[in-house]
C-alpha cells in the first residue's frame, strides 16, 4: 500500500477543502511543512474536529490520500507512524499527544 499525497492545502477554518467525507489518511504539517500528525478516518470530519478542538495548533497544511476501507486507513495510518517513528527516532508531536 503506497500512500499517493495529493497537494498541500491550507489547515485553518474555511479552508478544509475536501468536499466529500470519505475514508482517508491525512498529514498535517507545520509551516515549513514538517510532519506534526497522521490520522486517519472519516477526512472532513477529523480535520474540522481537530481544529475546533484545537489539536494541533502547529498545523498549518494538510494533504490527503484516499482509501476505500477503515482497516486499508488504518493499516496505512500505522505504517506512515512506523516509518516517521524509524526516521525520526519519536513519533510526531501531536500522535504522541492525542494518541
Amino acid at each position: 500500500m503506497t500512500t499517493v499525497w495529493g497537494q498541500w492545502w491550507p489547515y485553518n477554518e474555511g479552508m478544509v477543502v475536501s468536499k466529500r467525507d470519505e475514508l482517508g489518511v491525512y498529514e498535517l504539517a507545520d509551516r515549513n511543512k514538517n510532519t506534526v500528525y497522521f490520522g486517519s478516518g472519516k477526512v472532513k470530519t477529523r480535520l474540522q474536529d481537530h481544529l475546533s478542538k484545537k489539536e494541533c495548533p502547529r498545523a498549518r497544511f494538510y494533504r490527503i490520500d484516499y482509501y476505500s476501507s477503515e482497516t486499508e486507513c488504518r493499516a496505512q495510518e500505522q505504517r506512515l507512524l512506523e516509518e516517521y517513528k524509524k526516521a525520526h527516532g519519536k513519533l510526531p508531536i501531536y500522535n504522541e499527544r492525542i494518541g
